[in-house]
């Protein structure tokens, strides 16, 4: 469904899903194709939340875990060096990074978080406030600074 979802972003047929049209600018890119291309994107709830009404609700608690579950063994078989995780809510609910664990003190200003994979690389990764909720300036900025460190 995601795949597909993207398909109709890159030829222009979901203009109106700001998410998909938003993100890649942030990063410096004007070609959707090109963008949605090089980049590994995938939904921390690996099924239907529901109908397009019920797209903020948080998942069901079965639903939430999996989505943890899903996310280390992302991590653990793509192996990237930076995951920008672009809503706050969703953000709230990933597994617990070093720092929220106190294994590590979070740096200011950026506030990258790590996540340690099963052969030992760490992925910085950070929660930015969904695109529907932030100025693009802001979350090119944002971006901007993160992608430099």
């Amino acid at each position: 469904m995601t795949e597909n979802c993207l398909k109709n972003v890159i030829s222009g047929d979901y203009d109106d899903l700001q998410f998909f049209n938003r993100v890649p600018g942030y990063f410096g890119y004007q070609d959707l194709a090109v963008f949605w291309n090089s980049v590994l994107f995938f939904n921390f709830v690996p099924s239907i939340v529901g109908a397009r009404s019920e797209w903020s609700n948080n998942g069901t608690k079965e639903q939430n875990e999996a989505g943890r579950a899903r996310v280390l063994r992302i991590l653990d078989e793509y192996q990237p060096d930076k995951l920008f995780v672009f809503t706050i809510k969703g953000w709230e609910q990933f597994p617990p990074t070093l720092e929220s664990q106190k294994i590590r003190p979070l740096v200011e200003p950026l506030n990258w978080h790590t996540y340690q994979t099963a052969s030992g690389q760490e992925v910085k990764a950070i929660g930015l406030p969904h695109p529907d909720r932030a100025k693009k300036a802001t979350q090119i900025e944002r971006v901007k600074a993160l992608m430099a460190s």
